[in-house]
């Protein structure tokens, strides 16, 4: 599939619903509906929206195309900044991802800058990483997957008790998010807790193909070779997914 996706496809479902209206048929294809433009907020949301459907699916040189005319059309914004910088993490442009969150260290978008930062040092500097990922913790406590990177990242520096409180958290504050749970179920195994890992895979269906592939995880964090070391660590996890 292209990543270039029609932004119609996406727009048009958002703005039958933030809109409460049909786009006229006479209007341009790729631009918000009339009654979006005559608010510039909510148009700017439309955008927005379709920026991060397009992300969602993986399109993120597509996104960056929106965000471009997004901001063509309705000026520079910290949420223009954010979405830029996650795109351009995911693509691998971490030098402009970074510069770009550290622009929003100091505003509304803070938790989400040092989440970014997190998840990029995790590629070269995990003390950095986990030091961005506590600041962001701190910023949005209950944010699931700041906790599971948090946590992901001390298990891979061999801070066990400390990650035991992150990836728990994180389990507990979504029972069905499965990979806060497989990332604490990783730890316990690296903990020698097997009572707790029985306990934890019973309790939530963990059946033993997939306890042999986690096993299979705890194992490979134990190899030395495996491990992170100054200016190559490896990025966040395979399991704990720094998405």
């Amino acid at each position: 599939m292209s990543r270039f996706h029609p932004l119609l496809t996406l727009l048009l479902p958002l703005a039958l619903t933030a809109c409460g209206g049909m786009r006229r048929l006479d209007e341009p294809i790729g631009q918000p509906s009339s009654s979006a433009a005559s608010n510039p907020s909510e148009s700017g949301e439309l955008y927005t929206d379709a920026v991060r459907a397009m992300m969602a699916k993986g399109q993120f040189y597509a996104a960056l195309a929106h965000l471009q005319e997004d901001r063509r059309v309705h000026g520079d914004s910290p949420m223009l900044r954010l979405l830029e910088a996650d795109a351009r993490r995911n693509l691998g442009q971490d030098r402009d991802a970074e510069v770009l969150y550290k622009s929003l260290l100091n505003g509304a978008q803070a938790a989400d800058a040092h989440h970014g930062l997190g998840r990029i040092y995790a590629g070269r500097d995990l003390a950095m990483s986990v030091d961005h990922l506590r600041k962001a913790s701190a910023l949005r406590p209950t944010d699931v997957d700041i906790r599971n990177d948090l946590g992901y990242a001390l298990m891979r520096a061999r801070r066990y008790p400390e990650a035991k409180v992150e990836l728990a958290t994180a389990a507990e504050l979504a029972p069905g998010e499965l990979k806060s749970r497989n990332n604490l179920l990783i730890l316990l195994m690296l903990m020698r807790d097997e009572a707790a890992v029985r306990r934890i895979a019973l309790s939530t269906g963990v059946d033993d193909s997939l306890l042999g592939l986690l096993r299979a995880e705890a194992a490979s964090l134990q190899n030395p070779l495996t491990q992170p070391k100054a200016g190559g660590i490896a990025p966040l996890g395979r399991t704990g997914g720094a998405g």
